[in-house]
């Protein structure tokens, strides 16, 4: 229960990237012994969402980008073979997926960016239920879960108008590809969801200024033409 709860709070950013993590107050928190925060501590250690300091401070790790292009090209490959499984394998429910997109999209107008995540999980989770791979599934449902802090942090915060249009046009064309059994439309469909979040992803970790500024006092200001 509290490794659940931690993971939890950790992965959905109600405890921060950095934040230290004291044993007596999460004991008193959760209403158990210091035995089973440690339990808890050592295996989310062992998942990389915490760290232990060589002065015995514990802290939610920071987010780590150095490997993003692996984690990346592992999720495409992952993605691709799950929902062309899931669309050959058929079974997926017309209502089911239809209320997913609906949600998923009422969620993000409404700027409900969890509700909103969570709706896309959901369906992805079925998906991977549909695909009936077993190793499939649990290797995409664990990189799902990978991404959702720097998906919270710098997909959906910045999405505009017409970017939240297009998340929501992606995901429904990954919906109806699968409903359909159409495999090669499914595998080109999620390919180009994945694509289109790590587009803005990487727009958001740019920088804020312009990239053009004059050493003139009496010049433009920085970001002007």
């Amino acid at each position: 229960m509290v490794h659940e709860r931690l993971r939890d709070a950790i992965q959905w950013l109600r405890i921060e990237p950095g934040t230290a993590l004291d044993e007596v107050a999460l004991a008193k928190e959760y209403e158990v012994s210091r035995t089973p925060i440690r339990e808890a501590l050592l295996l989310l250690a062992n998942e990389g969402f915490v760290q232990f300091l060589q002065n015995r401070t514990t802290i939610v790790a920071p987010l780590s980008l150095h490997n993003q292009a692996a984690f990346l090209d592992t999720f495409i490959l992952l993605s691709r073979g799950l929902v062309r499984a899931a669309a050959l394998n058929g079974g997926a429910d017309r209502k089911e997926f239809d209320a997913f997109v609906k949600a998923y999209g009422a969620k993000l107008e409404e700027g409900d960016l969890e509700a909103a995540f969570r709706a896309q999980l959901d369906l992805y989770r079925r998906v991977a239920t549909l695909a009936d791979n077993r190793f499939l599934e649990k290797y995409f449902v664990e990189a799902q879960d990978a991404s959702v802090r720097i998906k919270l942090l710098y997909f959906f915060p910045h999405l505009d108008a017409a970017g939240r249009a297009k998340a929501i046009d992606h995901l429904a064309k990954v919906a109806d590809a699968i409903v359909t059994g159409d495999a090669e439309g499914a595998d080109a469909a999620v390919s180009r969801a994945i694509l289109f979040e790590l587009e803005v992803i990487q727009r958001g970790l740019g920088p804020r200024f312009g990239h053009r500024m004059s050493l003139d006092p009496g010049g433009p200001e920085a970001g002007d033409d």
